[in-house]
């Protein structure tokens, strides 16, 4: 039984001192997510997507607008690249910087149009109707156009 109360004893230390070392030492205020609580606690009102029109990709004209998704036979850029883009993107615009060098870019050849797109649902609404779609940027022309809000 004193094994079992003492490895109790031991493994209750190391993970508060742990948790707490995490408080005070991480960029980020935890080692580990499990160890703030109020992470699952917190949710917000409103969830924000972007995704890019194809308009024109090098000297093809697309008869319809294509989403930047529906060309991976082309592009072969991964979804988890194109959304980490998407996230870079929108904290660039956030915080006002400029930017020209997208990852995605060199997937565009010369000549190519695209418009990245966000849009927003309110979760507070039933059924999240009516997203509110806004322009970010405009690619045309081989100069970019960012749209602020």
């Amino acid at each position: 039984m004193k094994f079992y109360r003492n490895f109790v004893v031991f493994w209750s230390i190391i993970y508060l001192s742990f948790a707490f070392s995490g408080r005070f030492l991480s960029k980020k205020k935890e080692w580990v997510p499990f160890f703030r609580w109020s992470l699952y606690s917190k949710s917000y009102d409103e969830l924000n997507m972007s995704y890019v029109i194809v308009t024109k990709l090098g000297d093809s004209v697309f008869d319809e607008p294509k989403r930047l998704m529906e060309l991976k036979s082309i592009h072969k850029l991964s979804e988890p690249d194109i959304y980490d883009e998407f996230l870079k993107i929108n904290k660039d615009l956030e915080q006002g910087k400029e930017f020209d060098n997208l990852f995605f870019n060199s997937f565009f050849k010369e000549g190519s149009e695209y418009i990245m797109y966000s849009k927003t649902f309110d979760l507070s609404k039933e059924n999240y109707s009516e997203p509110k779609i806004e322009k970010q940027l405009e690619y045309k022309n081989d100069k970019m156009k960012i749209y602020v809000k």
